[in-house]
């Protein structure tokens, strides 16, 4: 049997905290803006899509939520080497149905959603690894982003920068939003958790401001995009908060642009009359 984790029933763990309704309103909203641009589009591009569907040997959340029970993790197998369009609709409709299911399960017992087992990131709150999906969905959806889709995303990062920053130690604030009042996600983190919550427009909090499709990219230079007014970094010494997260995480989501962004901060603080 798996080491059994035993949930830190004590302090804020993200949207653990936010209410069930809202909170499955968003992770299954992302999954149905997902569900409902797949069948437009076109074959070549529905293979970023492939690897998050649930497949026989790899079915989605399998390994989380049997940690998450204390089991061994069922053995994983690679998906089909070539599916065709039906294979990921249905392998992607399939994913949908077991996250609503792990969802209702966490959402009925709180203490397994806080239960903190492994991931890629390093042990990470059960919960918090579901809700991270919405990173991936939005990363593999494309440029054109349906907004539940982007705020799921960036729901997504915020929080589990909100959970490592916590994990890592470092009390810091800090968010990711659209100007205008649009979409934003801001996290705080102190020694006992973290809170996310959506961005307020009286919010005066170190991050980064642009377009969704701006924020949620992988790749691009944060100093060219700086230079086209794509992005804006806001309250950037306190960007600097977030340098040894970035630094220590291996395949943080957002973390090329916050690594980016984090060193553009290093490099441009020192220019006289830059805060």
């Amino acid at each position: 049997m798996a080491e059994d984790h035993h949930p830190v029933l004590h302090g804020p763990r993200g949207v653990a905290e936010e209410a069930p309704d809202s909170l499955r309103a968003r992770v299954l909203g992302g999954w149905d803006a997902v569900l409902a641009l797949a069948p437009g589009t076109e074959d070549a591009d529905l293979r970023p899509l492939a690897a998050l569907g649930s497949w026989p040997g790899r079915p989605v959340l399998g390994g989380v939520m049997a940690a998450a029970h204390g089991l061994e993790p069922p053995p994983r197998r690679p998906k089909p080497f070539d599916p065709d369009r039906e294979e990921i609709l249905s392998a992607l409709a399939e994913a949908r149905e077991r996250v609503a299911a792990a969802l209702e399960e966490v959402l009925a017992a709180p203490e397994l959603g806080r239960r903190v087992v492994d991931s890629p990131l390093g042990p990470l709150p059960v919960l918090t690894q579901i809700h991270a999906m919405g990173h991936e969905l939005a990363q593999a959806a494309g440029p054109e982003v349906p907004p539940a889709l982007a705020d799921a995303g960036l729901a997504a990062m915020v929080d589990v920068v909100g959970a490592l920053a916590w994990r890592q130690g470092l009390p810091t604030t800090a968010g990711l939003w659209e100007p205008d009042g649009g979409l934003g996600w801001v996290f705080a983190a102190d020694a006992d958790g973290w809170r996310t919550r959506p961005r307020e427009t009286s919010d005066d909090v170190p991050g980064v401001e642009g377009a969704a499709s701006s924020l949620l990219v992988s790749t691009g230079s944060v100093p060219s995009m700086l230079a086209r007014g794509e992005i804006r970094l806001r309250r950037v010494g306190g960007l600097l908060a977030l340098a040894p997260l970035v630094d220590q995480v291996p395949n943080l989501p957002g973390g090329s642009l916050l690594r980016r962004a984090v060193g553009a901060v290093s490099a441009l603080s020192r220019l006289p009359g830059f805060r």
